[in-house]
């Protein structure tokens, strides 16, 4: 019987694999670039290795904010080419991942001074550039439809547009492009750090990494080696005396969570207060967030933090936003903070654009840098064409990428009634409405999984807490099927329970603990350690006292 490629046998098998041949392509780097290179390449025919020093999407591809978007603020820059590529994939993601790429209506909402036809003219542009059907088009709302998705958004409110974005779990997705890619022979492992980087004569050769859970080492040959770590791009080559060619601008992403009750609201909306700030709130679920700050970071890349000021200037923005809310600080449940790795233009961290760009460091080594998640099929698909320069064959195009549906995707039905008969089947199992939802938002035909669990014995359906919309099954599946280590894997990356669920879904952690103890063989002092560091990490995603 062979083993699940992501269960902590399949990942060890992985990195033994990976020591005892020599690959075609070694990708540094476990977010959403490097996942996404890793599946395109092995559809193409590649041997491929991936290792990541943490989790799959550790930086910034769990901290986004987690919009699948064309991006129609960029034409402002002239950027068009980024938002006809960014616009155009769109659909292709839901298409691959329809469970995990959800449809929302984005309105902007136009006040008084606000020219209308301005901003219609740059919709039409967009849904040309777009490509989208006339029904998908967008449409002019009047001030009382705009209240009926925002009824406590200030005044005064004239007219407002609305079109159609898409709204993602980041982390999940970048978890389902890795698990695919093993699927189609990729060897991928979490917790391996590149130590060194290996040469013969003057081209690089491939890697020396070490199991951060066993402490081995492994050495890893490649005919090509990419850099895809994001934020950490270049202290990845500076640190073995490698230079970039360009500097890169690291801008610091915050976003703070409410309740949808403080701040009811139906999809997403942009915000712009009276004295000029922007940004947008967004409904998941049951919580509203709204972002995001866009500051150069010059601290610690490692688990960014949403600082004091930075808090203070977005709640603001929604206080005088939403001003019949009434929210203060106190109403803030959470936060998260991302670093977006941009190449430096000298511009504000708002205007440098997001475009991406390879570098060759050395022969046999590629690095990227720049970039956003939408567009990581492409990205990929531009790092193919100089791998395929390096390795001097030819690889054809990616046409498979967008056509190979993701783990988890395969529903033989429209995705809504997909999702309603799998509520009805968890609901008919006894689990609770609100959780029933959350679970056919994240999992797609993974709940069949947890299902066949609740078969086997009817504990795995059970709550994690009374206050946790989550079952004990989605640990077990987090371990033995999504390469989950540490609780905060399984309460972060997997499960999205650090950022979407009341007091970080604390009062779940001695049954997460409980369960991975079993499952991976703690002992008592590796359990605690485990918990202290989640207390740790959940205190830092509440927030800080705020002086004004």
């Amino acid at each position: 019987m062979s083993v699940h490629p992501f269960s902590p046998e399949g990942r060890l098998q992985a990195l033994k694999n990976m020591e005892s041949e020599t690959v075609d392509l070694l990708i540094i780097g476990g977010g959403i670039t490097g996942c996404g290179l890793a599946r395109d390449a092995v559809l193409r025919g590649l041997k491929v290795a991936l290792v990541e020093k943490a989790d799959f999407a550790y930086g910034t591809s769990s901290r986004s904010s987690k919009l699948v978007h064309g991006g129609i603020r960029y034409l402002a820059n002239g950027e068009v080419n980024l938002v006809r590529e960014s616009a155009r994939e769109r659909k292709v993601l839901q298409t691959i991942a329809p469970h995990l790429i959800h449809p929302i209506p984005f309105v902007i909402p136009l006040y008084k001074g606000n020219s209308t036809a301005k901003y219609r003219t740059g919709f039409i542009i967009f849904d040309k550039l777009a490509g989208v059907q006339p029904s998908d088009q967008h449409k002019l709302l009047k001030a009382e439809e705009v209240r009926s998705i925002a009824p406590l958004l200030r005044e005064p409110l004239k007219s407002g547009i609305v079109y159609g974005e898409y709204i993602t779990d980041d982390a999940r997705f970048t978890l389902a492009n890795a698990q695919s890619a093993a699927k189609h022979g990729a060897y991928i492992a979490n917790y391996a750090a590149v130590t060194h980087f290996t040469y013969d004569k003057d081209r690089v050769t491939g890697v020396t990494v070490q199991d951060s859970i066993t402490h081995k080492e492994y050495n890893i040959n490649a005919k090509v080696t990419v850099n895809t770590t994001g934020p950490w791009a270049v202290e990845t080559l500076l640190s073995s005396n490698l230079s970039p060619p360009k500097r890169m601008l690291l801008s610091k992403g915050i976003h703070l969570l409410f309740r949808s009750d403080r701040i009811p609201l139906e999809g997403a909306i942009a915000l712009r207060s009276p004295s000029g700030k922007e940004g947008f709130a967004i409904r998941r679920l049951d919580y509203v967030y709204i972002g995001t700050t866009d500051i150069p970071h010059e601290g610690a890349i490692d688990e960014p933090t949403a600082d004091s000021q930075a808090i203070q200037e977005l709640l603001t923005m929604a206080q005088q936003c939403f001003p019949d809310a009434n929210i203060t600080e106190y109403d803030i449940i959470g936060t998260w903070a991302g670093l977006r790795p941009l190449i430096d233009e000298g511009k504000l961290a708002r205007d440098t654009s997001r475009h991406d760009e390879v570098w060759k460091i050395k022969n046999g080594l590629l690095s990227i840098a720049g970039g956003k998640l939408t567009t990581y099929r492409q990205m990929a698909n531009r790092i193919m064409q100089l791998v395929a320069k390096e390795l001097q064959v030819e690889l054809g195009n990616n046409d498979k990428t967008a056509e190979d549906i993701l783990p988890g995707g395969h529903i033989e039905q429209d995705y809504d009634s997909f999702q309603k008969n799998m509520q009805i089947k968890l609901m008919q199992k006894g689990i609770k409405q609100k959780t029933a939802e959350r679970l056919t938002w994240l999992y797609g035909t993974f709940i069949t999984n947890l299902l066949h669990y609740g078969d086997e014995d009817p504990i795995w359906l059970e709550p994690l807490a009374e206050d946790v919309h989550a079952i004990k099954g989605e640990v077990r599946l987090a371990v033995e099927q999504e390469m989950a280590l540490t609780i905060t894997d399984f309460m972060d990356r997997r499960s999205a329970l650090l950022l979407f669920s009341e007091n970080h879904g604390l009062s779940a952690i001695g049954t997460v603990a409980d369960i991975m103890t079993t499952l991976l063989g703690w002992d008592d002092a590796k359990r605690q350690n485990e918990v202290d560091r989640y207390i740790d990490i959940a205190s830092a995603h509440s927030v800080p006292i705020i002086k004004n």
